[in-house]
């Protein structure tokens, strides 16, 4: 039986990067997958037409707008109008604003960038919270970002967003276990993504060099804890922020 075999999930960001790997690695491990995306094109639906074949399972893509409170209800109730279990929310979309010293961020990119990392992610794990409590069972998945932990020397708005949702994972796991649901977050290290492109060169060798195992991640290595956190085999784990950088330890971003 796949680790995944028969539970639904809904995974947020799914159109590239991390999240597209978890949206692939669940449909591997026999998981059905809300792909939650603010936009799309014929290129991506066929190729999650494509994989949902290939896994035998289904893959519904559904359009949220997460700069937009009231959009994010609209996505949920169309989710949460089919009447379906939801085993799983993987919080992974995430944005990073264009300028990286404090004096020259507006505050308007600094609420942008709150509000999709955090309190979209907050928002839905709300709405997902009160299928999963009927249910009493479900695993919600944050992903942070070592940023978060260590701290972004780069861009005060990314890590102290990232820092909030590991605080929100710890809230959320302690006031909804009793419902048997379980909540844990992920911080990444330097993973190879879109991401990357938007720091300089000389930064991320500098990250590499700092890593212990010498090289970005990949990310279905983060889609594989993804699975793991997913399963039934993670029962016991909640309440955690678990690092996968590669052995790197106390980053720090240079301007």
């Amino acid at each position: 039986m796949k680790d995944l075999e028969n539970k639904n999930a809904i995974v947020t960001g799914a159109r590239t990067g991390i999240c597209r790997a978890v949206v692939e690695a669940y449909a591997e491990a026999g998981c059905n997958v809300w792909a939650v995306v603010h936009r799309d094109d014929d290129a991506f639906l066929a190729d999650m037409e494509a994989l949902a074949k290939r896994c035998d399972v289904w893959i519904k893509v559904v359009h949220i707008n997460l700069e937009d409170e009231e959009d994010i209800k609209r996505g949920m109730r169309e989710i949460t109008s089919e009447k379906l279990p939801i085993d799983i929310l993987v919080n992974g979309a995430g944005v990073t604003s264009p300028s990286r010293l404090i004096l020259i961020t507006s505050l308007k990119d600094m609420h942008r960038v709150m509000q999709v990392n955090f309190f979209a992610a907050v928002q839905m794990a709300q709405l997902t919270f009160k299928v999963m409590m009927r249910q009493k069972r479900g695993s919600i998945i944050n992903i942070a970002s070592i940023a978060g932990i260590d701290g972004d020397l780069s861009q005060l708005e990314y890590g102290a967003s990232k820092a909030a949702l590991i605080c929100a994972t710890k809230k959320m796991a302690y006031e909804w276990g009793d419902f048997g649901i379980r909540v844990n977050a992920i911080a990444p290290g330097i993973i190879d993504t879109k991401m990357l492109d938007e720091m300089e060169t000389h930064v991320i060798e500098e990250l590499i060099r700092k890593t212990s195992l010498h090289r970005a991640g990949k990310p279905g290595e983060i889609a594989q804890l993804c699975v793991f956190l997913g399963s039934d085999k993670s029962s016991y784990i909640s309440s955690e922020t678990i690092r996968i950088d590669g052995g790197g330890y106390k980053f720090r971003f240079h301007l």
